[in-house]
């Protein structure tokens, strides 16, 4: 598993999508499977540009890390 580094920006817009989900759902529960739902489309947002442009990101499914070009 590999460390990805954001700047500010990214840091905080991430916060503000995770705070909007918390505080859609009363549940602690439900308040999860929201957020896991974020990262899984986030995920498949970067495996399409890593498809659509291989020389910016290497994905592998090993323990190998991210290689960001």
């Amino acid at each position: 598993m590999s460390i990805l580094h954001l700047d500010a920006e990214a840091k905080a817009e991430l916060h503000s999508e995770a705070m909007k989900l918390i505080a859609r759902y009363e549940s602690p529960l439900e308040t999860v499977k929201a957020l896991m739902v974020y990262n899984c489309e986030l995920e498949t947002k970067i495996l399409a540009v890593a498809h659509r442009h291989p020389g910016i990101a290497t994905v592998s499914y090993d323990d190998t890390p991210v290689v960001l070009g």
